[in-house]
C-alpha cells in the first residue's frame, strides 16, 4: 500500500464505524461515533471534527475551510503543513484524492471540552483497495476546538501514523 501522506494523518478519525461494529467503512458510507465523554460540549466538537471529515472526503473544501479557524496550524508526521488556508489550498487536495480508496476503522475515540476550548483524540487502522487483512497504517488524530460565538472551530489538527503490524 503506498504511504498515504498527508492523508494518514487526517484521513479519516471521525467517518467510521463505532470500534464495537469492528468493520471497515468506505468514505460514502460511514457512520459517526459518539465521543467517549457523554456531555454535550465534547459531542458537539465532535460533530464538527466529523463534519470536517465528511466535507473533506467529499471533496469540499470550503465547506471544510469554514469549520477552522484562520489561525489553524495543521501537522503530520513530522512536517508543519501550514495554516488554514494553506492546507486546504494545497495538501488537503491530496488527501482528498486518496479518501477515496481507504476504509477506515475507529479503534479508539476521546473527547473532553471545557467552557472555551475541546479536544478530540481519534486512532484510526487504515486500509487501502490492496492491503491484506491485518495490515495497513494506524493514525492517530488530534484535533483542538476553539468556542466561537456560538460553535467551534478547529484551531489545531495532528496526524501521525506508523505501519499496522
Amino acid at each position: 500500500m503506498r504511504k498515504l501522506f498527508p492523508v494518514v494523518f487526517l484521513v479519516l478519525a471521525t467517518l467510521v464505524a463505532p470500534s464495537s461494529a469492528q468493520s471497515s467503512t468506505p468514505v460514502g458510507a460511514a457512520k459517526v461515533p459518539a465521543p467517549t465523554q457523554g456531555d454535550a460540549a465534547a459531542s458537539e466538537a465532535v460533530q464538527v471534527v466529523d463534519t470536517f471529515m465528511l466535507e473533506l472526503g467529499k471533496g469540499q473544501l470550503e465547506r471544510a475551510r469554514q469549520l477552522m479557524a484562520p489561525e489553524a496550524i495543521v501537522l503530520a508526521d513530522g512536517r508543519v503543513l501550514g495554516n488554514r488556508d494553506t492546507y486546504i489550498d494545497g495538501a488537503a487536495k491530496a488527501d482528498v484524492a486518496a479518501l477515496g480508496s481507504v476504509q477506515r476503522e475507529l479503534v479508539r475515540r476521546d473527547a473532553h471540552a471545557g467552557p472555551n476550548f475541546s479536544w478530540v483524540m481519534s486512532e484510526l487502522r487504515l486500509r487501502g483497495p490492496s492491503a491484506a487483512r491485518g495490515q495497513g497504517d494506524v493514525v492517530v488524530e488530534t484535533m483542538l476546538l476553539a468556542r466561537r460565538g456560538n460553535g467551534w472551530k478547529i484551531v489545531h489538527i495532528h496526524w501521525s501514523s506508523r505501519r499496522a503490524g
